[in-house]
């Protein structure tokens, strides 16, 4: 076996066993390395995204990465914690539906969300989405797929049940996912006749591999093309934002 390999695994076997943050120098004395040796170790996972620091602290423990692959943690649960304060941010400043969606075991999974304080307003539950093409934020997590997920997905699609405004053949669907990744975004409205509209937008980790979807829905009445155009905007910061925060490790606990 490869020697930084090895001890690369070992320190996150260490950080996986801790739970909670710890520093470099403990780190070092479980790995009998010296601290700048293991300190090296840490600045390549962090940069994999498959540990995190704290830079008030200095101490580290499992990234998203290390935990989608199977960590010591629920991923979704992960992830949610990481995603709550941005999405809250979002939904304070429009007060319309917002959702994070992550894609495991080729299902769309809702990981979080906010619904809007209006008497008319979108709303989601927990648990796998049955149709994520019929949404603006299950459209991005398949665009963001390999083509073999997406080909295979489709065709498995009973995309006739999703309604109105909806693509009805797969090449159709794939042609739609091929802009939304070209564009970055994804707008849907009044799919199925819902009176509906949402915009959604990805998020990436230090690898460039999405690790969800946020999206924001609200009826269309509520949703004229300047506040939509308002909306896509701020989300695509947000998003925006949390993808630094992953490329770059969270500066906090």
């Amino acid at each position: 076996m490869v020697q930084s390999v090895e001890k690369a695994l070992r320190l996150l076997q260490i950080i996986d066993q801790h739970r909670e943050w710890i520093g470099v120098r403990e780190l070092a004395r479980k790995l009998a390395l010296s601290p700048p040796a293991t300190h090296s170790l840490l600045k390549t996972l962090v940069a994999a995204g498959f540990a995190e620091t704290n830079a008030l602290t200095r101490q580290y423990r499992l990234g998203l990465a290390a935990v989608r692959l199977g960590g010591g943690m629920d991923p979704l649960r992960k992830i949610r914690g990481f995603a709550r304060p941005h999405i809250e941010r979002l939904a304070e400043k429009f007060d319309e539906t917002i959702v994070v969606l992550a894609w495991q075991n080729d299902q769309a999974h809702v990981v979080d969300w906010i619904q809007a304080g209006h008497s008319l307003a979108v709303t989601h539950h927990h648990g796998v989405i049955e149709h994520p093409s019929g949404l603006a934020s299950g459209r991005v997590l398949l665009a963001y797929q390999d083509r073999e997920t997406q080909v295979r997905h489709t065709r498995a699609e009973n995309l006739g049940a999703i309604g109105a405004n909806s693509p009805r053949t797969v090449a159709e669907l794939l042609t739609v996912l091929a802009k939304v990744a070209a564009d970055g975004f994804a707008i849907t409205r009044d799919i199925g006749n819902s009176g509906v509209v949402a915009v959604g937008a990805p998020v990436f980790d230090a690898n460039h591999q999405l690790v969800v979807a946020v999206g924001c829905s609200a009826p269309i009445s509520r949703m004229p093309p300047k506040r939509l155009a308002a909306v896509r905007t701020q989300l695509i910061k947000l998003t925006t934002t949390m993808t630094r925060s992953l490329q770059a490790g969270p500066s906090a606990g």
